[in-house]
């Protein structure tokens, strides 16, 4: 591109491609027909921007959920609290995320809590400091390696979000602008069972995707759009903590942490690995894989640090009752958020994505709004995205982003025919 290419990301997760059509989302069906385009891999997570920006995956970046701790004695205050009740502990913790929402994994009981480092970036840290999307564990992002001069951040929540948007974006002087509208994604967790609403959102998405390619045009940038997964409908729930409640294995023997489409284990006994592993085994629509089997599915760590045993949910399942579950916080986002308003009435997922790379629900799409471009290949990783952001805007990739832009500059002749 010219030394003055700007770019635009729009970042639409969970815009499944499954779902779109000629009669619901006429625009987005038209990019995809008529511009560079490719499919997007995505790995078994639900945080995927910190790989998206830094061109490294979880192995690297370490932004994966948690890891074990090493063991410590007790503190006699710790002593204390560990005789309490769980419900009395998670609903002070609840309480406490509240007032500094820093305060993570409220909802999982003090005693298994203590064992973990968090390795997470959830949404409401993007949306009050974007900056801690500079850099991600040790590894520089594209907003840093250009600059804040040059590039920005930005996150919305809600679709009346994406209406204010298109009275200020894209941003002058920006040479690169990254906007995520998060809010449709999470619609679909707790709509996806209402195809009727889904759609209508869809619509909406699409026009408004129309409206701001059109500024886009008209300011001189370029648009990209990012949708890095899809998601499934949940046909059912899976107790494991059930199951482990009734295994007959001493609490002490393993940790455990329970996400709503996986759960990762560690043993300290070899009766608890032993037991544990059979059991899971038998337990249906469910998939387990050891830490070694994960760097086919692009999770590349060389230690049982994050996990020594996973047990994943099949796509339209998930674990309930998980960790992200409290019954006062879920009451609280009930109450207090539209978007989660359906949760009130029933705490389970409607729509998921995270599981294993083998579904449609974990393909995203990348569409560059500019088509005198080529597609290298019909499939790209999520650390190509980095290094393609910046061969677009003329710059040379860091040395830790050993992905591969996915655009190349068509012929002449090609883009005369265009």
């Amino acid at each position: 591109m010219p030394a003055d290419t700007k770019l635009f990301v729009c970042y639409i997760p969970g815009l499944d491609r499954r779902r779109v059509d000629e009669q619901t989302t006429p625009y987005v069906h038209s990019l995809l027909q008529d511009h560079p385009s490719c499919r997007l891999q995505a790995i078994p997570s639900t945080e995927l921007t910190p790989t998206l920006l830094t061109g490294v995956g979880p192995g690297k970046n370490k932004v994966w959920q948690v890891s074990i701790k090493d063991a410590a004695p007790l503190s006699p205050i710790g002593k204390l609290i560990s005789l309490l009740p769980e419900m009395v502990t998670t609903t002070a913790q609840c309480f406490m995320h509240l007032i500094d929402n820093t305060n993570d994994l409220s909802a999982v009981p003090w005693w298994r809590r203590r064992q973990f480092n968090l390795h997470r970036m959830k949404y409401t840290r993007r949306e009050t400091d974007p900056n801690c999307l500079d850099e991600i564990g040790g590894y520089s992002s594209i907003l840093k390696q250009l600059g804040p001069d040059d590039a920005g951040y930005v996150f919305c929540k809600r679709f009346a979000d994406m209406e204010h948007g298109l009275t200020v974006f894209p941003r002058e002087g920006k040479r690169l602008d990254f906007v995520e509208f998060y809010g449709f994604d999470l619609y679909s967790h707790w709509h996806l069972d209402q195809m009727d609403m889904i759609k209508e959102k869809m619509a909406y998405v699409d026009g408004f995707v129309k409206r701001l390619h059109q500024r886009c045009k008209d300011a001189g940038v370029t648009l990209i759009l990012l949708v890095d997964h899809g998601q499934e409908p949940i046909r059912s729930s899976i107790n494991l903590k059930k199951v482990l409640k009734n295994s007959g294995v001493p609490r002490d023997e393993y940790v455990y942490f329970c996400e709503v489409s996986a759960v990762r284990f560690w043993f300290k006994t070899d009766r608890a690995r032993t037991r544990i592993t059979k059991l899971l085994e038998g337990v249906d629509n469910t998939t387990l894989k050891d830490h070694k089997q994960m760097h086919k599915v692009g999770i590349c760590f060389d230690d049982i640090r994050f996990g020594e045993l996973y047990c994943f949910a099949n796509h339209g399942h998930t674990f309930f009752p998980h960790d992200f579950y409290n019954p006062l916080a879920n009451l609280f986002l009930g109450i207090t958020d539209s978007l989660l308003r359906p949760r009130f009435f029933n705490a389970r997922h409607r729509g998921n994505h995270g599981h294993l790379p083998d579904h449609p629900a974990e393909e995203g799409y990348l569409i560059l709004g500019d088509q005198g471009y080529d597609v290298a290949g019909e499939k790209m990783e999520l650390t190509d995205f980095a290094p393609t952001v910046l061969s677009l805007l003329g710059e040379k990739p860091a040395a830790h982003m050993t992905g591969t832009p996915i655009f190349t500059q068509a012929s002449l002749t090609q883009q005369k025919a265009s």
